[in-house]
């Protein structure tokens, strides 16, 4: 059965409370880097079918039977609809000698684990599809659901509620028959605790904390351990661009302890 915190009913009046309390910590509290990186391709689009010019562009990947699809889902409340970002292979041209340990060391603008994740894929994949979203469960579903053809491998990544829409949307995956290659879970919002079987790994980063304004899920649990496998990670004290009130919550998206074996994972796995 799928488990979901018990003040689960309180959720509304949590997350308001929740974005009225960091609701200046995006613009005040964000450290600016020295050498600011471009920001990838904004695209605006109302329904999943927008995206069929991304189709085209991608294909399958040449070496395998399918292609690499990546989304990662933000938190907060800007509208599904808005602010979508595809990461367009051809503006993140492949390294050229470049050692492997110095593309891990990359830190991707805003330094945070989802831009790292889309830019590495489509530095490695020409063919892959990267997107960033804000949005809920139903867009991500009808983007996935549009995308998807059997063959492909799918990576999901969320962060504080985009993490409870990745595990949600997950359970929605497994009644269609698609599988998922992987879930990062970053302080997910009340998610689910349950990650379903059609799912072959998650990791989940979480904050450790007694009392917290902005509280992650300190462990999932696969349905079926024999074909998921699951890593639930302390991260204290992570390293991030935010200062001010759920910090850690918000800096957790960009610790290199959270992203590295992730992205590891990634391109080991696509391959």
């Amino acid at each position: 059965m799928l488990q979901r915190d018990p003040t689960f009913g309180l959720a509304p009046l949590l997350y308001a409370l929740l974005l009225s309390a960091t609701a200046g910590c995006a613009t005040t509290g964000l450290r600016t880097s020295d050498n600011p990186r471009p920001a990838p391709e904004r695209i605006k689009f109302t329904r999943a079918s927008d995206l069929a010019d991304i189709v085209k562009q991608s294909g399958a990947n040449p070496s395998k039977t399918g292609k690499v699809i990546f989304i990662g889902v933000y938190g907060g409340d800007t509208p599904a609809w808005e602010g979508a970002r595809y990461f367009n292979p051809k503006d993140w041209p492949a390294y050229k000698n470049v050692g492997r340990e110095e593309e891990f060391g990359e830190i991707a603008f805003h330094e945070s684990l989802m831009h790292v994740l889309a830019i590495q894929l489509a530095r490695r994949f020409p063919k892959s599809i990267a997107l960033m979203i804000k949005g809920d469960g139903e867009v991500v579903l009808d983007v996935i659901k549009y995308l998807y053809s059997p063959g492909d491998k799918l990576y999901l990544a969320g962060h504080s509620q985009g993490g409870a829409i990745v595990i949600d949307v997950a359970h929605d995956l497994k009644k269609a028959a698609i599988p998922v290659q992987m879930i990062a879970h970053m302080e997910g919002f009340l998610s689910y605790t349950v990650v379903p079987s059609n799912v072959a790994r998650a990791f989940n980063f979480y904050v450790p904390s007694g009392l917290a304004l902005c509280p992650g899920r300190e462990r999932l649990e696969a349905e079926a351990p024999s074909l998921t496998q699951v890593s639930n990670v302390a991260i204290g004290d992570p390293v991030g661009p935010f200062t001010g009130p759920c910090a850690e919550h918000r800096n957790i998206d960009s610790d290199p302890r959270v992203w590295k074996p992730v992205l590891q994972y990634m391109l080991e796995s696509a391959e």
